[in-house]
């Protein structure tokens, strides 16, 4: 139906947009096109917390607290901490490999990467040992797979309100959940107030800022940075890993120039920024499988976008994994991947304009994208630097979207150690 195009979901009509000048005008106009929270599915709306709900001056405040502790110069403090997670991870593979009666390990990497994940985010963003506050995490991951289900659903008038066992088991994890973020909130402004606590992270920020007057508020940033970083990061350093065994001339490319940079030391932040390959590989993964497939907004008002007139009450959608596959904008090779076109920056790829948002783009760009990438970059170089890796013939490439784009029958891998 070429790129302006439109369906019906329930009673609301929701458009396609996928012309780089009408996007940028949508993400840069975020006060007209809002997220579309509004006429999210009830269960959804569980998951997506925190600082994406707001708008306008609300919005503008909050990122304002936030960002400081995400800017580039804080990030470098996570790096010793993501080592140590990768070592534990690192480590247990080895043992794995080196047990094996052939020297090779077939593992589903996935649940190992999210516990990779899971433990940076909980020491860098809350100051809490992983291993000792393991179900709130594990929460998180039962309300995201519930959102398959409930999503099936979402445009039934009332569907929230039927009580289906989806709603009743999300109502019952999202109590769970919100009395031990509550516990954990209580005990560390006690600690705080008894001088007890010291460490430079995000939540005690937002402990220390007028946010904290609002629990359900604080709650709500809490919930929203773990299934971020759960769903977001591993599941785009799994498809990392995924792609490095299938083309293995990549692997051997970015395996061969971490050891030139580094040699035998661990990878640290002046040496990733040297590295040239590995970023061409992550954003030519982001452009094929980013995490989210298509952003949408709410528009309140009627607007006029190029020669459309939008009217009020509808959803505009911007289909992210079509715009990154679309040979007007990235050539006929568009579906293939080819790191190589990232060899001079995202901007040269793109011409400048609006077609590359795994992250969403302008103002509202995800405030962890940089936090994100440097995991990813930095898990993957100690990674390559300890094994090779081979996809394993149980491998069956089935893509599919609970929130973000994840392997649908997980990522077996057959690990071997590095001499």
């Amino acid at each position: 139906y070429g790129k302006k195009a439109f369906v019906w979901a329930g009673l609301r009509p929701k458009v396609f947009i996928m012309e780089p000048d009408h996007m940028k005008t949508i993400f840069f106009n975020h006060s007209t096109f809002q997220k579309n929270f509004k006429v999210t599915n009830s269960v959804v709306q569980e998951l997506i917390t925190g600082i994406i709900r707001f708008e306008g001056e609300e919005w503008s405040k909050r990122r304002t607290i936030m960002s400081p502790k995400f800017q580039l110069e804080k990030l470098k403090q996570m790096i010793p901490l993501v080592l140590k997670c990768s070592d534990q991870v690192i480590i247990e593979w080895k043992k794995l490999v080196s047990n094996s009666k052939d020297g090779s390990y077939t593992l589903d990497v996935c649940h190992d990467i999210e516990e990779l994940i899971s433990g940076v985010t909980s020491q860098f963003l809350f100051g809490i040992d992983y291993a000792k506050d393991k179900e709130i995490f594990h929460l998180i991951t039962q309300l995201s797979e519930l959102t398959k289900q409930a999503t099936k659903v979402s445009n039934l008038p009332g569907s929230k309100f039927l009580p289906t066992e989806t709603n009743r088991k999300s109502k019952r994890l999202t109590k769970e959940l919100h009395q031990r973020l509550y516990k954990l909130m209580c005990e560390r402004k006690k600690a705080i107030k008894e001088g007890k606590v010291v460490e430079d992270n995000v939540f005690n920020m937002l402990l220390e800022s007028e946010i904290a007057n609002n629990q359900d508020e604080m709650i709500g940033h809490m919930k929203g940075f773990v299934f971020n970083s759960h769903d977001t990061t591993a599941f785009v350093l799994v498809w990392n890993l995924i792609l490095l065994c299938i083309y293995s001339e990549w692997q051997d490319r970015a395996r061969e120039e971490v050891f030139r940079v580094f040699g035998n030391r661990r990878p640290d932040y002046e040496g990733l920024s040297q590295l040239k390959v590995l970023p061409m590989f992550m954003n030519e993964v982001l452009r094929l499988y980013p995490p989210l497939v298509e952003l949408s907004r709410f528009l309140e008002e009627e607007i006029k976008l190029g020669e459309y007139t939008l009217p009020a009450d509808i959803q505009v959608i911007m289909p992210t994994i079509l715009v990154h596959r679309d040979p007007e904008f990235w050539g006929e090779d568009a579906n293939e991947f080819k790191p190589e076109r990232f060899a001079e920056g995202v901007l040269k790829a793109t011409n400048g304009q609006a077609v590359f948002f795994p992250f969403a783009w302008g103002p509202r760009i995800c405030i962890g994208y940089n936090m994100a990438l440097l995991q990813v970059k930095l898990v993957l170089a100690d990674l390559l630097r300890n094994f090779s890796f081979e996809i394993s013939p149980t491998y069956e490439h089935a893509p599919r979207v609970v929130f973000t784009q994840q392997p649908q029958y997980g990522a077996p891998i057959i690990l071997r150690n590095l001499n």
